[in-house]
């Protein structure tokens, strides 16, 4: 096949990839798995949301454990399966952002869903597990300091970007010429990490009130009157 035909196709395979990780992120596995424990409508309870740490509140951490490496999968599949297909490495982030984006508004859900951490954390692990370091570094101190799942999923958002921002700096072959090269995987990667981020304005609200529920310890709501 010639070189302009394949430029014609590489956009369809990208876009049909893309959608393909947009329906596997989409499957509400935290609701599933709570429904089928016989605990109900997970959206119903706790936080409301379908993710793995609300699921531990609901249906206990063996539940929780078993959402939270389905998320993860959901990352890491569709990201396997592009690069096996062919897909560029420049091009696989984008593919993981569609799952991130089908996990956040699923359309079994009317578009609602989750928040994409995990399966943000999927993606990484899949397009290159090394980009984790930083933004797990940041969720361990922030949860260990805190105890508020939310805030280290935040910073850990936070720092996904900006460590591909300086990672296409440094190198041999770094410098704003790369940076330029390298363009649309750094903005692949912002676009994962301003979902998840957006998926946290309620958190980051409660945060900000000194509501928000932590993962072990007394919550601000608990502690009696003065």
């Amino acid at each position: 096949m010639e070189s302009a035909q394949l430029f014609q196709l590489a956009p369809t395979r990208l876009v049909l990839w893309c959608l393909g990780a947009f329906l596997c992120g989409s499957v509400p596995f935290g609701l599933i798995v709570v429904k089928l424990l016989g605990q109900g409508d997970v959206r119903s309870k706790g936080s409301g949301n379908i993710g793995a740490t609300n699921v531990s509140r609901v249906a206990g951490k063996g539940a929780g454990i078993i959402v939270l490496l389905l998320d993860v999968a959901k990352g890491i599949v569709p990201v396997i399966l592009a690069r096996r297909a062919g897909i560029e490495e420049a091009f696989l982030p984008w593919v993981g952002f569609a799952a991130v984006s089908g996990h956040a508004f699923s359309p079994w859900l009317r578009f609602k869903g989750g928040k994409g951490v995990a399966t943000a954390l999927g993606i990484i692990l899949a397009v290159q597990w090394r980009l984790g370091a930083l933004p797990l570094a940041f969720f361990v101190a922030a949860l260990w300091l805190t105890r508020h799942v939310s805030l280290g999923s935040i910073l850990a958002a936070l720092m996904l970007p900006l460590e591909v921002f300086l990672l296409a700096l440094s190198g041999p072959y770094g410098g704003f010429r790369a940076l330029g090269e390298h363009f649309p995987y750094l903005l692949a990667w912002t676009c994962v990490a301003v979902l998840v981020i957006a998926k946290h304005h309620e958190n980051i609200c409660r945060l900000q009130m000194g509501t928000e529920s932590k993962l072990w310890g007394t919550s601000p709501e608990d502690k009696p009157n003065a």
